[in-house]
């Protein structure tokens, strides 16, 4: 027997036998990284009738594996193949480890995946939900109700009967679609005549709305995750005195390699300061001073900053007072943009002109919790005369009320002109570019499909995700947000939506706000289907699930392959064929897009050999000149032998070689041609060549263009062209019934969502080997925890108007009085007598609730907690996994 029918045979197994058959189900997949380092080259182990049997560990081949969740480390995963399976794993060993040209290692996530591909809650074969039907589908019992086998016939047929159904019945607007532009579910529906279909600022936040406007590169990034040209490059990291990182945790958001570009700038004496609601393990790594702020508070924070830095100038000399003139419109009256609507400006407003309230530390500390002299010091240690480099996270721009936090930030690092200097910047560190900005060395190429847009053009913002299904009717504010060109008037459309389709393997129910009413939307409709390999929250609240394979059963790009750190690209191979039942989900789509009666080939014209051909052999490499050539040689027999289209040309390196390294990456060392990156430094160098993207072509302290573009949302919004502190929807003012009184209301705390190392967003979330490492616990500030009588391992229940949630506690002096850390991303487990969620699934306790800007916040909902009084919940690695039992 091939270890790959063992695998089969082993993962075919009921709940049961899930202990007993997990233990021999790893055994048969892939041994741990203590088994690979054994020095025998054969083990014992069992086989299923207890028999000894030999299991060979080091004959095979090894393969660089797809890591293709979306996380930010972008780590180098090699894999033991042995027919099909894998029976080992090692992370980047193609060159000689240094500080200068890193291996590029893995973390336990990417380790894990092994588990992921091969483990024993695979989604094998098509299943149809018992009791739905098409003339009565029972929606209630969605997420209740058993499964059953079915064929690919039955299953394909089922979806497109639904689909054709509801497009002659309602059109369009009867199909709601959860998917991105580039998804093969998205061409598809959009072939049909499109659909209602979401658009979202969950990772960026407000950095997705007028950046431009401001001055601002894309998101605050530049071209998707392409290039980082906000930040330096990470070898200027050690230029710098002080690095503040606001809200970063590299450690967990972007394991891997980052931590250690930071470490070498630690090494050469820069002071660490972090911004944020807990001291993480990041800030602890780098021995970084505390400056507190609570969640949505950060423009309040900020504002008293700047009052200090006005302040304290005439003796300390803090500000850079030339820079705001050269490069900036709107810091004071006399250096105002020309299509300014008043004279008002960001300077007077802060010492109280306008509304009498000087922005001092003491009105501050007040609403952000951050105690005065911290306040001071943070202004004092990033005065001009300091080499400063400001990074931050997008997590301070994912709360209610953080629409000016982008602008806020972008005009202190202005005010001590930090911009365009060696040691000094004020960008993003963030996903892959954490601490390597600059463009890409290694610059993908294209896959050669195009996006496809919905030409219904309904876009459903996160605030707003499930009133489309509930009411009918929601608010498009455009699929822009802010873009300029895009469309930007906020309008009421209505809608009659009995169809959810989601794009492939997408798990869009359990990442989006309320989850509560997104289940509720789910039970309401005629049909729901779904690709997937595992019961993510999104299929088991599905009438048809179609087993698809994950990228480690297909020679394809992957949604994430090219969103990589600056010095280098990995090139995954394929490493097992599709398991069971599992089929592409090009294929899936493209025989679904034949029983709809669309041509397959117009739905999707190039097949996934050929894009992920194309995009290696787009791939060009930066010469010290900054120009870019051909990576990739390619000869005609390669185009032979991979039976695609293509040209002959001349690289660095040929294709086998560079398959059989899986990673191309520039050999790096300090001085070298690409470490002179600073951020805007053309645009310092010379302002009128090089303008910025704003209107004034400057950094828009006062943006006119901002404000006009919420106007158009709500033309009585409370904003300014300038930053302000609006008191935020919900935030935490709202923990109070009565601010004047400060009197306390039902929910008290604000709860925070911190990216965890369990999960890559909702990823990865069902392995046992990450559940066992990592418990996933609420973090309480040891205060808040004592007064509650509740200590590190106690049954926590959570809730607000919204729902309630259980998990064990993890008590610590290291997060803020008032504020409580959820990780992000468990898979909902709702008990449906109680209606309590037990996993901790923080978007039960996130509802939809419509700012000025319609972005979602996270990271600032108001919430209660109690000692349970239930039964306590166990450790997360006692519980069985979600698997489906059919044969």
């Amino acid at each position: 027997m091939s270890y790959l029918d063992r695998v089969k045979q082993s993962s075919g197994m009921s709940r049961r036998s899930f202990v007993a058959a997990s233990a021999a189900a790893t055994a048969a997949l892939a041994a741990t990284g203590l088994a690979g380092c054994a020095p025998n080259s054969v083990e014992e182990t069992k086989d299923e009738g207890g028999a000894s049997t030999e299991r060979d560990i080091v004959s095979g081949e090894w393969k660089t594996a797809a890591c293709w969740h979306n996380c930010g480390g972008r780590c180098v995963n090699k894999v033991l193949v042995k027919d099909g399976v894998v029976v080992r794993q090692k992370t980047d060993d193609t060159h000689e480890d240094s500080p200068d040209y890193p291996q590029i290692r893995s973390c336990a996530r990417g380790h894990s995946q092994r588990q992921q591909v091969f483990g024993a809650d695979r989604i094998k074969y098509p299943l149809k939900r018992k009791g739905w039907s098409s003339d009565n589908p029972n929606g209630e019992m969605r997420g209740k109700d058993e499964w059953e086998r079915i064929s690919w016939d039955e299953a394909l047929d089922y979806v497109a009967d639904e689909l054709k159904k509801v497009y002659e019945k309602y059109g369009p607007t009867g199909v709601y679609h959860l998917g991105w532009p580039m998804g093969y579910t998205t061409r598809m529906i959009s072939s049909m005549g499109g659909a209602v279909c979401t658009t979202n600022t969950s990772s960026h936040g407000t950095y997705t709305y007028c950046f431009t406007y401001l001055g601002l590169p894309y998101q605050g990034v530049g071209p998707g995750t392409l290039f980082c040209e906000s930040a330096n490059d990470r070898f200027d990291l050690v230029n710098a005195e002080t690095i503040v990182l606001y809200g970063c945790n590299q450690g967990w958001a972007s394991a891997g390699n980052h931590c250690s570009y930071f470490w070498r700038a630690k090494e050469a004496g820069a002071e660490f300061v972090y911004v944020g609601p807990e001291y993480n393990v990041t800030a602890s790594l780098f021995e970084a001073k505390w400056i507190r702020v609570r969640p949505g508070t950060d423009v309040a924070l900020l504002l008293a900053v700047a009052y200090t830095m006005l302040d304290e100038d005439d003796e300390k000399n803090l500000i850079d007072w030339d820079f705001l003139k050269k490069y900036t419109v709107g810091f004071t009256s006399d250096n105002m943009p020309e299509n300014a609507a008043t004279d008002e400006n960001l300077h007077d407003y802060i010492v109280g002109v306008y509304d009498g309230i000087p922005k001092t530390p003491e009105w501050a500390t007040d609403i952000c919790g951050t105690p005065v002299e911290d306040i001071v010091w943070l202004a004092e240690a990033i005065g001009k005369d300091r080499k400063v480099s400001i990074l931050h996270s997008f997590a301070a721009a994912r709360n209610k009320g953080a629409e000016d936090f982008p602008q806020m930030l972008m005009t202190i690092g202005c005010m001590g002109g930090h911009m365009g200097k060696p040691g000094h910047c004020c960008g993003t560190a963030f996903h892959s570019t954490a601490g390597t900005g600059g463009p890409s060395l290694v610059m993908p190429g294209s896959t050669g499909l195009q996006y496809m847009m919905s030409p219904l053009n309904y876009n459903v913002s996160d605030p707003e995700r499930w009133r489309p299904v509930l009411e009918g009717k929601f608010i498009d504010n455009g699929s822009g947000f802010g873009i300029p060109g895009m469309p930007q008037q906020a309008v009421e459309r209505e809608c009659d939506i009995h169809v959810i389709t989601n794009d492939e393997t997408s798990n869009f129910l359990q990442s989006s706000i309320d989850i509560t009413k997104g289940i509720e939307a789910y039970r309401k409709v005629d049909f729901v289907y779904c690709n997937a390999y595992t019961l993510t929250t999104t299929a088991k609240y599905c009438d048809i699930i179609l087993p698809a394979c994950t990228p480690w059963e297909k020679l394809a790009p992957n949604a994430y392959l090219a969103y990589m750190s600056r010095d280098y690209q990995i090139f995954p191979s394929k490493i097992t064929e599709p398991l069971y039942e599992a089929r592409s989900d090009f294929d899936i789509i493209w025989d679904l897009s034949e029983r709809l009666g669309l041509d397959p080939a117009a739905v999707l014209p190039i097949g996934e050999k050929q894009q992920y051909f194309n995009f290696i052999a787009g791939c060009t490499v930066a010469e010290p000149d900054g120009s870019y050539v051909p990576l990739v040689t390619i000869t005609q027999e390669d185009i032979d032998s991979w039976e695609v289209e293509g040209s002959v040309q001349e690289g660095k390196i040929g294709l086998q070689e560079l398959l059989d390294r899986g990673v191309y990456q520039v050999e790096r060392s300090e001085g070298d041609a690409f470490s002179n990156y600073l951020a805007y430094k053309d645009f310092i160098d010379d302002p009128e060549a090089n303008p910025r993207p704003s209107t004034s072509g400057k950094f828009e302290i006062y943006c006119q263009d901002k404000l006009d573009y919420i106007k158009g949302n709500n033309p009585d919004t409370a904003f300014k062209a300038y930053p302000t502190y609006n008191v935020p929807i919900i935030g935490y003012e709202t923990t109070f019934a009565d601010w004047d009184s400060r009197t306390k209301g039902d929910y008290p705390y604000l709860f925070y969502t911190p990216h965890y190392m369990r999960r890559a967003h909702t990823t990865l979330n069902n392995l046992p080997w990450l559940r066992e490492a990592f418990e996933n616990p609420v973090f309480i500030n040891a205060q808040d925890a004592a007064e509650k009588g509740i200590s590190t391992g106690d049954t926590v229940l959570i809730w607000n108007e919204y729902g309630k949630i259980l998990r064990r506690a993890s008590v610590l002096e290291t997060v803020m009085p008032g504020v409580l850390g959820i990780p992000h991303g468990s898979w909902v487990d709702i008990d449906e007598e109680t209606g309590i969620d037990r996993v901790g699934a923080e978007n039960v306790l996130s509802g939809g609730i419509s700012s000025d800007t319609f972005v979602a916040g996270y990271n600032n909902y108001n919430i209660n907690f109690e000692k349970y009084d239930g039964d306590e919940l166990e450790p997360d690695a006692m519980w069985p996994q979600r698997i489906i039992d059919v044969e």
